[in-house]
């Protein structure tokens, strides 16, 4: 098999193009270029055996690093010995991709091209975009607290004036006692005292009786006179008219006395009516402060329910305000995630970009051990630098 592919590229060449991880020849790979930092041509061996053909017709192998260039390998139809230089044909897109220098020990992989610069551009974005993406991931975004379920309300004990309404029925019942014992007593305390009143007529009309009495002995003592009587008899009338006016003395006594106590009944009849009549205010007053009592409870009553509904209504606005706050924090939640699954996207979109650009770096690698026999000097072709790097098992070639 060796001979085979020995005769094949030494009869007429085998080309090779190779872009990035691709190779245009749909059966063989060039030794030693990769696309990827790390990676190896899995087909080294192959070529070295090859080369080792070729080596003895002194053959040359091509190699392009630019991903737009061509590889070649490339031998005489000559046969040669074994220890014969390999030749590397090298296309870069700048001098200083070139990674080995004459004399220089290398061993089969080694790098003998890389963009390095671009490779070290390239990997410190990636590590930047990393610690970008763990710090992104590091972050906490930490979800809003549910607000807790408001405590429902005490409601108002009921509204009870059965104090305050009983106490009225009960001055009610005073006032209607006492304004019935002034009216059941007024015609006949507003009149005199019957009896007071019998007394005094009685003390009058013994009066009456005793001054015509005395009247008549008056009289009778004066036709006496007239009639010339005699002395004794005249003095027995004198005596009798003198016993009746103290029995009108008696009698104005009696008169005045029942008079007074005429007059001490009426003031006490009076008292009593002012009495009732005051019992009758009293109970009115009663009255009217049991209304009262009833009416400041009822405004208290209905103070507190307006402060209940001023609290409760209190207590809306803020559960309000409280579920108004806990969806405008569930919105910058959902918009702070929104924002950062975005941002990890894009640095990871980003990320995958940086991996292409690297794995789009072509990487040429010895395909054999040896030395660094020789470095041609750099030939530029439209942007392009190509040099050819003989390879030999001896230092000296």
């Amino acid at each position: 098999m060796r001979e085979y592919l020995g005769s094949l590229l030494l009869a007429g060449g085998l080309l090779l193009v190779v872009f990035g991880e691709s190779v245009a020849h749909p059966q063989t790979q060039l030794p030693g270029l990769e696309s990827q930092p790390d990676s190896t041509v899995r087909l080294r061996n192959l070529f070295v055996e090859a080369g080792r053909g070729s080596r003895e017709a002194g053959g040359s192998l091509e190699i392009n690093s630019s991903p737009t260039s061509s590889t070649s390998f490339v031998s005489p139809a000559q046969p040669s010995r074994m220890d014969r230089p390999l030749r590397l044909s090298v296309t870069v897109d700048d001098e200083s991709f070139l990674r080995v220098k004459e004399g220089e020990r290398i061993k089969e992989g080694d790098v003998i091209t890389d963009n390095r610069r671009e490779r070290a551009r390239l990997t410190q974005q990636r590590k930047s975009l990393s610690l970008r993406i763990q710090s992104l991931k590091d972050k906490a975004i930490y979800k809003p607290f549910e607000p807790r379920a408001p405590i429902p309300s005490k409601p108002l004990p009921p509204a009870i004036f059965s104090e305050e309404e009983a106490a009225i029925s009960h001055a009610q019942l005073r006032l209607i006692h006492a304004q019935t014992v002034l009216e059941a007593h007024t015609a006949l305390l507003k009149g005199e005292n019957p009896e007071k009143k019998a007394l005094v007529n009685k003390a009058d009309k013994g009066l009456s009786s005793a001054q015509q009495k005395i009247e008549r002995q008056e009289q009778t003592i004066k036709s006496m006179k007239e009639m010339k009587l005699q002395e004794e008899i005249l003095q027995h009338e004198s005596a009798k008219l003198k016993q009746l006016n103290e029995e009108l003395e008696v009698a104005q006594s009696e008169l005045e006395s029942a008079k007074a106590q005429l007059q001490a009944s009426s003031i006490e009849q009076q008292q009593q009516l002012q009495q009732l009549q005051i019992a009758v205010q009293i109970a009115q007053s009663e009255l009217n402060g049991a209304k009262s009592k009833l009416t400041a409870a009822q405004s208290r009553r209905r103070l507190l329910e307006y402060d209940a509904s001023i609290e409760q209504a209190k207590k809306v606005q803020i559960e309000n305000q409280t579920q108004q706050e806990y969806s405008r924090q569930q919105q910058q939640y959902g918009q702070a995630m929104r924002e950062h699954d975005y941002q990890l996207a894009q640095l990871n979109i980003s990320l995958s970009t940086i991996d292409d650009k690297l794995s789009q770096i072509p990487v040429v690698r010895s395909p054999r051990s040896g030395y660094i026999r020789r470095i041609k000097p750099w030939v530029g072709n439209n942007g392009k630098y190509t040099t050819t790097i003989t390879i030999s098992f001896t230092p000296g070639g």
